[in-house]
C-alpha cells in the first residue's frame, strides 16, 4: 500500500460521503471492521451492519446541511505491504463555506494480500475528535 493508494482511497471514500451515499461508504469498509469513538467500541460482523451505520451516519450530515469534505493526510505509518494507519484531517462544510465541524480521525487500512490497491477498506476507524452530536 503506498502513499498514492491511501490518497486515491481517500478520494474516493471523501466522494462517497459528498454523495451522501452510505452504501458507497460502506463499500470502503473491511468485514468485519468497527469504530472507536467517544461512545466506546462498535464492532459490525456484516456488510448489513455497516451498510445501516453508514447510511444513518450520511442522513445525519443531510440534515445537517452537509455540503462536502475536504480532507488532509496528517500521517501515514506504513504496516507491511497490505496495511496502514492514516490520520486524517477532516474539515465538514455546509452551504456557503461554513464548516460545519473540523476534526482528526486515524484510520486503520487493510488491503487483502495479493489484492489490488483499489481494495482498500477501512479496518478500524478511531474516531477521537468527531462529534456528530453537535451539527
Amino acid at each position: 500500500m503506498t502513499r498514492a493508494d491511501i490518497l486515491r482511497f481517500f478520494d474516493r471514500y471523501t466522494a462517497a460521503f459528498d454523495a451522501l451515499d452510505g452504501d458507497a461508504v460502506a463499500a470502503l469498509w473491511h468485514v468485519p471492521s468497527g469504530i472507536a469513538d467517544a461512545r466506546g467500541v462498535t464492532w459490525w460482523t456484516d456488510a448489513a451492519a455497516v451498510a445501516a451505520n453508514m447510511r444513518e451516519l450520511c442522513e445525519v450530515y443531510r440534515k445537517a446541511g452537509y455540503v462536502r469534505a475536504q480532507h488532509r493526510i496528517l500521517d501515514v505509518v506504513p504496516m507491511g505491504a497490505d496495511d496502514a494507519f492514516v490520520n486524517v484531517a477532516w474539515v465538514i462544510e455546509g452551504s456557503g463555506g461554513t464548516v460545519l465541524q473540523s476534526f482528526r480521525t486515524g484510520y486503520q487500512l487493510k488491503t487483502p494480500p495479493g489484492a489490488a490497491s483499489d481494495a482498500i477498506r477501512v479496518l478500524l476507524c478511531t474516531a477521537y475528535e468527531e462529534d456528530i452530536t453537535k451539527l
